[in-house]
């Protein structure tokens, strides 16, 4: 078996692209929203496993928002009541899109929303899609052209490479992630029995617009405590005032010294080792999912996000995130998988 690329238009300028290793392990990705739509685990039988949340198919995608996979930007995330506070003092105002109170992922038509150009390429042993996009000055309410490139890299050794980079002409806002939902047991399971390792001593609350608070909270001595790794459930089954008022996790942890994330299925048959350049991995466990809509075939914890940025900010001060035509926003997330299925 060798490293190899196919491509499949499925609506008039909507692509789906193939990547397979050596190995059989395959990814597929979409050009809408440069998104991560699978990865198939080979089995010794001949069947895969698909390890992240996907809709019935690509076509359904772009009918309706759901995230699965997407690059989300230009700030993923919620920005408190829609404010970007200036150096200056000065002031601005972001849409309003989620529930009136907080601008939520970029906006009504954030980078996930959007159709990508892209190119392939390939080596002895690497295959990969580089995305690009020019979100325009003004865009969702953003300043400056944004031109953005998005590379996934698929290699022998069963790692997928996220890397983003950005650059602006005009002083703007940028913190752009992936939001792909793992879930290492298969389709139509949830992630309770998953085991979740974070190196993270502290995490972010939040308020009811899921919009953290000031201050970090230690994990220590709480359901937020996976240092050592432990089931999900450990969070989901609490009855910890943060866990109830989300109805799941959906929490910032700060981690520590860049060491990796893990996830590792409750067959033991898969893990995921996740390293990433970002200072916070944001867990979501998918609470709102109710077999509804065009993601009717996903429920409530049936997967979990990962979500490497920037930690969102508890103020109108986004200092964190400003992206100016002298700097380039780059960020990268490495996904290794072991598997025995």
């Amino acid at each position: 078996m060798m490293i190899n690329i196919s491509t499949d238009n499925y609506n008039q300028n909507k692509t789906e692209i193939t990547l397979q290793n050596s190995n059989g392990m395959i990814v597929k990705l979409l050009n809408h929203g440069a998104t991560l739509e699978k990865i198939l685990l080979p089995s010794k039988n001949g069947d895969s496993r698909n390890v992240i949340l996907s809709l019935n198919s690509p076509s359904d995608y772009d009918k309706e928002r759901n995230y699965l996979g997407g690059t989300v930007g230009r700030v993923i995330g919620r920005m408190k009541d829609g404010i970007w506070q200036k150096a200056n003092g000065e002031n601005m105002q972001f849409e309003l899109n989620e529930d009136n109170r907080t601008h939520a992922h970029g906006g009504t038509y954030g980078l996930d929303t959007q159709t990508f150009e892209y190119q392939t390429e390939k080596t002895e042993d690497t295959c990969s899609v580089i995305f690009t996009y020019l979100d325009s000055d003004g865009h969702n309410g953003y300043p400056g052209n944004l031109n953005v490139t998005v590379k996934y890299t698929l290699d022998n050794t069963n790692k997928l490479t996220y890397s983003v980079s950005a650059t602006t002409d005009k002083t703007t806002l940028c913190n752009i992630a992936n939001h792909t939902y793992f879930c290492l047991d298969g389709p139509n399971t949830n992630v309770k029995d998953t085991t979740l390792k974070i190196p993270a001593d502290t995490y972010l609350t939040l308020d009811e617009q899921h919009i953290p608070l000031k201050n970090t909270a230690p994990v220590e001595n709480t359901c937020f405590d996976f240092k050592n790794g432990a089931p999900i459930a450990q969070a989901l089954d609490s009855s910890d005032q943060q866990i109830q008022q989300e109805n799941g996790l959906n929490h910032p942890f700060i981690i520590n010294n860049k060491e990796a994330v893990s996830l590792e299925s409750s067959d033991k048959k898969v893990k995921m080792t996740m390293h990433t350049n970002a200072p916070a991995v944001v867990t979501y466990t998918g609470n709102h999912f109710n077999h509804t809509g065009y993601a009717k075939n996903l429920g409530q914890y049936c997967g979990i996000a990962l979500e490497a940025q920037i930690p969102p900010s508890a103020t109108h001060d986004l200092s964190s995130i400003v992206l100016t035509p002298a700097d380039t926003f780059h960020r990268e997330v490495t996904w290794g998988f072991d598997y025995n299925l």
